[in-house]
């Protein structure tokens, strides 16, 4: 569906909750990301350690309240993702953290998320930033923090393009990285 840095139509896209029925595009989506080399999906609540689909989505689910939280000191998250209406392709996945813990308020902030590597730089990041930013205002977050590496040129134009302020950088000591920090306000 087009090359790597092609503007297409980023208003043919929604965030909804995974349902079972995505079992299928999201087996896709996970693959896509191991053939490219990437050992991790930023933003999907660590489903690369799952052994089904079902498991990743019961515990996902838990996340959503902070009374059934699964880890001690993090905070409740909701997990959406990205899909084209047109042929209901998942192009990212987003999660949201409902409040911030010490590590999220220096490094993590409210939003972590990722675009399916054939889908990158076509506006797909900032388009979903943007619809997250709605979605937000369900838990009550007037402003919403996001970081990225410094390294990640990418990011940080997707993050800007969204109405991203640039705060500063802060340094992650045991990953040896440094982390650009940007807010964003509700319209």
């Amino acid at each position: 569906m087009g090359r790597i840095g092609e503007k297409v139509n980023t208003n043919d896209v929604y965030l909804i909750k995974p349902k079972i029925n995505d079992k299928d595009e999201i087996e896709n989506f996970k693959k896509e990301f191991l053939k490219n080399n990437e050992s991790a999906i930023p933003g999907s609540s660590n489903i690369l350690d799952f052994p089904n689909y079902e498991e990743w989505l019961k515990h996902i689910k838990a996340y959503e309240r902070a009374s059934t939280v699964p880890v001690k000191g993090h905070v409740p998250a909701t997990v959406y993702i990205l899909k084209r209406k047109s042929d209901k392709k998942i192009l990212g996945i987003l999660q949201i953290r409902h409040s911030l813990n010490d590590f999220l308020r220096n490094f993590g902030g409210h939003f972590g998320g990722s675009i399916r590597p054939s889908e990158r730089n076509k506006g797909y990041s900032s388009k979903m930033i943007t619809l997250g930013m709605k979605k937000a205002k369900r838990f009550g977050l007037d402003e919403v923090l996001i970081t990225c590496l410094k390294t990640n040129k990418s990011s940080a134009k997707s993050i800007e393009k969204a109405g991203g302020v640039f705060e500063g950088t802060s340094y992650l000591k045991e990953k040896n990285e440094h982390i650009n920090r940007f807010w964003l306000k509700q319209n």
